[in-house]
């Protein structure tokens, strides 16, 4: 079984029953990536080897990356012989990859709103969406809360770290500002919530808006202030095969193992929400 990263014309992140993970640019065409390896909960010899077999390309929300290597270990546990691997981004370039021909067999979005454009898609021919999991947007102040932020008014005049636009976490994030008609002085526009929550780590901004899960990735080692929002509800997390997908073993078995209860615990863990 190949353990190395893929690279083809996007950057992926390979995990498979050993568990491989390279580190993503969040652009379109990533290039640099990191890897390391460890045995997955469970595997077995290939001789022993049951379920199914195979590879298959999973485009996933950015905000999905710290719960991928774990709902992937818990897969792996049943199918060592799958190897999933994952491509990272905004939930909009996602789309525009697939439409631009990325090869992909599973896209989970990080909102209906995207994922309404990938069923539109002739990639998506015939297919439906499910929803998996859900996810609340926040406020999240960096380590020690150099800002003094402590609610949402505050970051009017305050360095705060933002999605862009066109990704969900950045369209909630206008909705939630022109709820409580607040407008920034200055903000620093990222392409996913996974580079705001880096801003936020990195103390280079005072807060910044990410999901509920990144708030509470970055509390294992930091001391944030979580603000809630008003005025947004939770977005959702739906899933969809590919016409590729739908002929392919692996992604068909994954994306049923994604509504399992044992993957429902595991993103609850990471602080999502489940039906």
């Amino acid at each position: 079984m190949n353990q190395g990263i893929r690279r083809a014309f996007y950057s992926f992140a390979t995990i498979s029953a050993g568990i491989s993970l390279a580190a993503c640019s969040s652009s379109d065409t990533a290039s640099n990536s990191t890897s390391s390896t460890a045995e997955a909960p469970g595997s077995t010899s290939s001789s022993d080897a049951t379920g199914v077999s195979g590879t298959a390309s999973v485009f996933a929300a950015a905000s999905l990356t710290n719960v991928a290597e774990d709902l992937a270990a818990a897969f792996n546990e049943e199918n060592p012989d799958a190897q999933l691997e994952f491509n990272f981004a905004g939930s909009s370039a996602l789309v525009r990859q697939i439409s631009e021909g990325a090869p992909s067999d599973l896209f989970i979005s990080a909102d209906i709103a995207n994922m309404d454009d990938a069923l539109a898609l002739p990639e998506f021919s015939g297919a439906t969406s499910q929803v998996i999991a859900t996810n609340k947007l926040v406020l999240v102040t960096a380590d020690g809360n150099p800002g003094e932020i402590s609610e949402l008014s505050d970051v009017s005049d305050s360095l705060v770290a933002i999605c862009a636009p066109e990704v969900p976490c950045g369209t909630i994030t206008h909705e939630a500002l022109d709820y409580a008609n607040i407008e920034l002085s200055t903000s620093s526009e990222e392409a996913n919530v996974a580079d705001v929550a880096t801003k936020i780590s990195t103390g280079a901004v005072d807060a910044g808006f990410v999901y509920q899960t990144d708030a509470q990735s970055l509390a294992k080692t930091q001391d944030n202030t979580v603000i809630e929002l008003e005025g947004i509800d939770a977005n959702e997390y739906p899933m969809a095969l590919t016409t590729s997908g739908e002929d392919n073993e692996v992604a068909k078995a994954f994306a049923e193992f994604l509504t399992s209860d044992r993957a429902k615990e595991i993103l609850a863990s990471y602080g999502f929400g489940t039906n």
